[in-house]
């Protein structure tokens, strides 16, 4: 029995008990045993439980969950009597040297189901790779911080892969297909922590392995050559490379017994999850690039080059569109089969499209449609163009429209990204081709007139042309010099001749003025900086004209233009003394809406040349343009009914200037002959006709005949001279008059 400590012997206690709280007074009952314990022992008691709980705990579980990913799983079932290898091993991934792998916790429950012949599961094998035993095709990848943090971002990439005329074999053996998913992840420079495969019956295999960054997983249908692949990663790492690496892993030829064609490819890429708006508008991915990649449909979808430069982005691209070609039609087009196909190819390749900074730039369908379309109104709204400057072009596009005029003598091309020509001449030789023209180079890039410069525009430009001023003196050249806008206000057209232009035509073919683009974009400090606007302006001889494109047109139900990039390019350039604007439309570019183009006259013989007949512009090409040596004509969109068209602004344009500006000739519907004050002339005059200068308005057609306008009709029009108006300007028909 043990010790008995009475009430009487309470004072004799341990002087541990000392500090105990006093015994509260009651009777007690001697034959009972009573215990006091101080609080230090509870106390103690407690810590000691809890870490010794705590550390049996880790060092069990350290136990069972390392010891089980070191080892690869045994089959969950046993191998059936339809499995030829009893026991096969399947192969396991190891990390990539560098590649740090978290602690990571496994859970799986299988499901016993029919037409499952197999059931294994793999985990990585854990290598010291600091010893040297790492796989010598394990090359160094550490991540650096911004990739480290978008791990654990919520957005990723996803890629969808199919393949078909796939070997059947290869497409029903567990063991190889395995191989081809771990040398995929591998190569692609992803961790794979462990994978899942089960071999179905009769046929097929699927599998689903768990990544560092996410998720891979495929099924396959081995009768008909088919394979179905999805891969998903989080993170900062392109997952397009991936798709290369999937084509060479899992597009295993058929056994040339089966008669079946090479393996087909398609692909899907898109962005996942939620990004930043400011990341997503740096991000290529996000634009017209993103756009294409997500589609699953097309044909082919062939990456030829993704260049990065110091300025931007290239990406070029073959694709083949169901709706208007064929992989059929295309491989026809190859052979010598006697097929319309194999008679001319030329309709049946890919469209090569083109992308800066994921944008898309240009199409090989649309080439010659977008290019003619910038290039000719204005040049044959000059005399006899001579020196004509460029500004981007890198395609070489723009260059070879302009090297088609006799007259031409030089061409000052201001290019700021040399390896965008460098990438031109290899993967789009047909942009710059000038083989064609008499007295030309095989390449425009090498023409004898062709100046290419590498450089900023914007430096260029104004370094050449920006006035010199003397305020105190009264010689200020415009609103960009040392007094300001008061004295600009006061003195708007004073000194406008101070600086000799030297270019007969100016061409903008930069990006386009998007107000999605990121501020700090080539394309937004092109476009938004007014005094390189000005000295595009100065750079011009007196009958000069420069043209732009302004991007995709307007919509009857877009916002107004008044706080685009559009509309701040037009405000400055009316300040300049442009003498007149010219907007049109083009719907075949090749891009997914109809493009925008202005032409701005220097002065009023510019004008009267944009809106000549359909007849005179064809007799004006045939003399101005250099011959082909093949015979073939020069241009092939752009003639005389193409110009008719550009003539006129679309009534989107119009409607959309209403929105905005609420101006008074929106009102009285100038113009429409409605009321005293329309701009209406007394006498009916020919299509074809121009606007004169503001003290003399006057239109001439081609017969010489004149049409004279009432003061008040031509009072009504003056505060239009010089000023950008689709309400006048679509007022061009055998009626209507132009400002």
């Amino acid at each position: 029995m043990a010790p008995v400590v009475k009430s009487s012997r309470l004072a004799a206690l341990d002087t541990d008990f000392a500090d105990s709280p006093p015994v509260p007074t009651r009777v007690l009952d001697e034959d009972r045993p009573v215990v006091y314990l101080s609080s230090k022992f509870l106390f103690w008691s407690a810590t000691i439980t809890i870490f010794f709980g705590f550390t049996v705990g880790t060092a069990a579980r350290n136990f069972l969950v390392y010891n089980a990913s070191t080892q690869q799983a045994a089959s969950h079932s046993p191998p059936s009597a339809t499995d030829p290898v009893p026991g096969r091993s399947l192969p396991q991934p190891i990390p990539r040297r560098g590649k740090k792998v978290p602690q990571t916790i496994y859970s799986s429950k299988d499901f016993k189901k029919p037409h499952v012949d197999t059931s294994n599961t793999v985990h990585m094998k854990i290598v010291d790779c600091e010893d040297g035993t790492c796989p010598a095709s394990a090359a160094p990848t550490p991540l650096d911080e911004d990739e480290e943090d978008s791990l654990h971002l919520p957005a990723g990439q996803h890629l969808l892969f199919d393949v078909k005329n796939v070997s059947p074999s290869f497409l029903d053996s567990e063991r190889r297909l395995a191989k081809a998913m771990v040398d995929s992840v591998d190569q692609a420079d992803l961790t794979l922590l462990s994978y899942h495969c089960h071999s179905l019956s009769p046929k097929g295999v699927s599998c689903v392995g768990v990544l560092l960054e996410s998720h891979i997983s495929f099924h396959t249908w081995p009768d008909e050559g088919v394979i179905t692949l999805d891969l998903f990663t989080c993170g900062a790492k392109p997952l397009l490379p991936a798709v290369q690496v999937l084509q060479e892993q899992f597009g295993v030829p058929a056994a040339p017994e089966l008669n079946w064609e090479e393996p087909v490819s398609m692909w899907s890429h898109f962005l996942r999850g939620f990004r930043p708006t400011e990341e997503l508008e740096k991000n290529a991915l996000s634009g017209d690039l993103g756009i294409l990649l997500s589609s699953l449909t097309l044909d082919l979808k062939d990456e030829l080059a993704s260049v990065q430069t110091k300025f931007q982005r290239i990406d070029v691209y073959d694709v083949i569109n169901p709706r208007f070609n064929s992989m059929a039609a295309y491989q026809r087009s190859k052979s010598n089969d006697g097929s319309y196909e194999s008679l001319h190819p030329e309709f049946f390749t890919p469209d090569r499209i083109v992308f800066l900074d994921g944008v898309l730039q240009s199409t090989s369908n649309g080439d010659s449609q977008y290019h003619e379309a910038l290039v000719h109104p204005a040049m044959l709204a000059v005399p006899s163009p001579k020196k004509v400057a460029i500004i981007g072009g890198g395609e070489g596009a723009t260059l070879r429209e302009v090297l088609k005029y006799k007259s031409v003598e030089k061409v000052s091309m201001i290019e700021i990204d040399e390896l965008m020509v460098s990438t031109s001449r290899e993967y789009l030789p047909e942009w710059s081709d000038c083989s064609d023209i008499q007295g030309s180079a095989d390449s425009c890039f090498d023409d004898v007139r062709a100046d290419v410069v590498f450089q900023d525009a914007m430096k260029w430009f104004t370094d050449r042309f920006s006035p010199k001023c003397n305020c105190e003196g009264g010689v200020e050249h415009r609103n960009f010099c040392l007094c300001g806008d008061d004295y600009y206000s006061a003195n708007p057209r004073e000194g406008h001749n101070a600086i000799k232009g030297e270019f007969d035509v100016v061409i903008m073919d930069a990006l386009d003025p998007s107000d999605t683009v990121a501020a700090d974009t080539i394309a937004s400090k092109l476009y938004s900086s007014t005094r390189y606007l000005e000295a595009l302006f100065d750079s011009l001889t007196e009958d000069g004209v420069l043209v732009m494109q302004l991007g995709e047109s307007v919509t009857f139900d877009n916002p107004p233009e008044d706080f685009t990039y559009r509309n701040q390019i037009i405000n400055a350039m009316e300040r300049y003394g442009f003498h007149s604007f010219h907007i049109y439309d083009e719907d075949h570019c090749g891009f997914s809406w109809p493009w925008s183009f202005l032409v701005a006259c220097k002065s009023e013989s510019c004008s009267t040349k944009m809106y000549r007949t359909e007849a005179q512009v064809n007799i004006e090409l045939h003399s101005v343009m250099r011959k082909t040596k093949s015979g073939a004509p020069p241009l092939k969109n752009f003639d005389g009914a193409t110009m008719a068209h550009y003539q006129v602004p679309s009534r989107a344009w119009e409607i959309n200037f209403c929105h905005g500006k609420g101006a008074p000739e929106c009102a009285e519907k100038l113009g429409f002959g409605v009321g005293d004050d329309a701009a209406m002339a007394d006498v009916e005059i020919p299509m074809g006709l121009d606007l004169s200068t503001p003290s003399a308005f006057v239109m001439k057609d081609v017969s010489s005949v004149v049409g004279k306008i009432t003061k008040k009709r031509k009072s009504a029009l003056e505060p239009y001279a010089g000023k950008y108006n689709p309400v006048v300007a679509r007022r061009i028909s055998s009626k209507y008059l132009l400002a």
